[in-house]
């Protein structure tokens, strides 16, 4: 059975455990996007919402947010019709006009820490991407990123760092938003912690005459969703997925992990507007009232 969490109480333990990565800032950050969102979704108030496109970077939340979305919110969400959730957003074009594929767009962003952690784990399936000896050798070399599904060719991106691809993709989503088009961001962090909360917004952004109400219990799903897009329709049994571990939506328990040598190494490369545009404002001083005494010890130890 999932998992419920009553709008953004604590009561339950796995939402303690995912809720210790939002503090006062990162609240502040979501008032202020939920204010940026309004003149959005009031253009939007007078017509039915077909549908919604997620993006993300791998490993960010898109398939849990898609499966909330479609679960209470009843919106159809579309994934890789057209262009690729984990691709640079593409520069399309009508002449003049800067084109967005004509559905509202929600952002999914995991802070830069956990989720560089969480790509070097995953690069060793060598699938998405390329694998690349210790922790410290994967965070500072060239960084690839391969489409996975399609058929028999696939597009290939490659950038000086993984903390570069996070540092692109985020920058150019937010530069879609500054330009006009219906985009807005969610934090992973607080999709696990107060979904109830995070639906409250997007349906707002999306125009619903009646927002989904922040004190309804919404439920996470106990395991965790396997990868998905609008090509391969046959999804895996969620029992055939590995059962969902909170502590890797915490962020002191990957700073215990990565060594705060390593995060610095991280946080270097990660641009201060792509935090803000994210809704991490004060995510550097986040970090260091995370970081304890595991974090201080591995980087004495060694790099990994």
């Amino acid at each position: 059975m999932p998992a419920k969490v009553r709008g953004g109480g604590g009561s339950r333990k796995h939402e303690q455990n995912a809720g210790r990565t939002i503090n006062s800032s990162t609240s502040r950050a979501v008032i202020k996007m939920d204010t940026s969102i309004r003149s959005g979704s009031q253009e939007r108030a007078c017509n039915a919402v077909v549908g919604v496109r997620i993006m993300g970077t791998p490993r960010s939340g898109t398939n849990l947010a898609k499966y909330l979305v479609e679960r209470y919110l009843k919106t159809p969400v579309v994934f890789d019709r057209g262009f690729w959730k984990h691709g640079i957003f593409p520069a399309l074009m009508n002449g003049r006009d800067m084109q967005y594929g004509d559905l509202p767009i929600v952002v999914a962003s995991k802070d830069p820490v956990t989720q560089l952690l969480s790509w070097y784990r995953q690069a060793r399936n060598d699938t998405l991407f390329k694998p690349s000896g210790c922790l410290a050798s994967f965070l500072s070399k060239p960084f690839e990123v391969r489409q996975d599904f399609t058929e028999p060719g696939r597009m290939e991106y490659r950038f000086r760092s993984p903390s570069d691809y996070w540092n692109q993709f985020y920058f150019a989503m937010d530069a879609l938003r500054r330009a006009g088009a219906p985009v807005h961001f969610v934090c992973y962090e607080q999709l696990v912690s107060c979904p109830a909360l995070s639906l409250h917004m997007i349906s707002h952004f999306l125009g619903h005459s009646l927002p989904f109400d922040v004190g309804s219990a919404v439920e996470i799903p106990r395991h965790a969703l396997g990868a998905s897009n609008d090509v391969d329709q046959t999804a895996n049994s969620a029992f055939d997925q590995p059962v969902y571990k909170s502590s890797r939506a915490d962020l002191a328990s990957a700073l215990a992990r990565v060594g705060w040598r390593n995060a610095n190494l991280i946080l270097r490369g990660i641009d201060n507007d792509v935090l803000c545009a994210t809704g991490r404002e004060d995510f550097r001083k986040t970090c260091r009232e995370a970081a304890g005494a595991k974090a201080m010890l591995r980087s004495l130890v060694g790099l990994w």
